[in-house]
């Protein structure tokens, strides 16, 4: 795994992104495959659920000779075990499947819209050479672009964009080989912002530029002024730190 584009909610440009990406034509970054590393990171809380729970048993059990006349009912490794198997597991996945295509290709990579802190590193243990590049966009913007994957419910996607916005910007200082970008930075034709993805995309600006003035997609519609006051309100402090207005 090459690259790895990472929105905090859908609507945030990681199709636009992984566009600029495919311009390139021995790169392919595949689509979203519907969030299944947090599938994994339920996997590894199961797991380490068990682990923690049964120290007590795994204790008297080797320390007696593995005596099985000891109760082990719900002895499991230790955590880091867990975790090295759930990285094998991820690593085996994704390697197998973006298999297809990989002998034409010398950079494959994804793009997700539904991943926030923990999976994003997990994904980095996983595939620590990757390039992962997080995009941010104004929540009032997303929330007219479209409001059917949170049923309308702003607070829902209140909580989510909160969440997601402040774990961004953490883990850009936190990870390394990781870019954080803003929606409207790639949009508005911002100069640094587009020279960061045409290094990143490893494609020059004029291509760059020919993806941009082709829009896909795109949507708009009137909310009721409520929803966007609420937005405003309880998004405050997210916004502050991208600049929003």
């Amino acid at each position: 795994m090459d690259v790895m584009i990472s929105a905090l909610t859908q609507r945030t440009g990681s199709t636009l992104v992984q566009r600029i990406f495919n311009s390139r034509k021995n790169t392919l970054i595949w689509g979203e495959h519907g969030g299944i590393v947090s599938e994994f990171i339920r996997i590894a809380d199961l797991a380490s659920y068990f682990s923690k729970h049964s120290k007590d048993e795994k204790r008297d059990f080797f320390r007696n000779g593995n005596d099985p006349n000891l109760w082990t009912g719900n002895m499991t490794p230790d955590e880091p075990f867990i975790e090295a198997a759930v990285v094998e597991a991820i690593k085996t996945m994704f390697n197998h499947m973006y298999i297809q295509y990989r002998d034409k290709h010398d950079r494959i990579g994804f793009k997700e819209v539904r991943y926030g802190k923990r999976e994003l590193m997990l994904l980095r243990k996983c595939f620590p050479g990757a390039a992962i590049i997080l995009l941010v966009r104004n929540p009032i913007d997303i929330w007219r672009s479209e409001t059917a994957y949170w049923s309308g419910d702003a607070e829902a996607f209140v909580q989510i964009w909160n969440e997601r916005a402040k774990q961004y910007r953490e883990l850009e200082g936190e990870m390394p080989n990781t870019s954080l970008i803003r929606y409207e930075d790639i949009v508005g034709r911002n100069e640094q912002t587009l020279q960061l993805l045409s290094e990143l995309a490893l494609v020059s600006l004029d291509e760059l530029h020919r993806v941009l003035s082709v829009q896909l997609n795109s949507t708009r519609s009137i909310r009721p002024q409520e929803e966007i006051d609420k937005i405003m309100r309880l998004c405050k402090e997210g916004m502050a730190i991208y600049q929003y207005e």
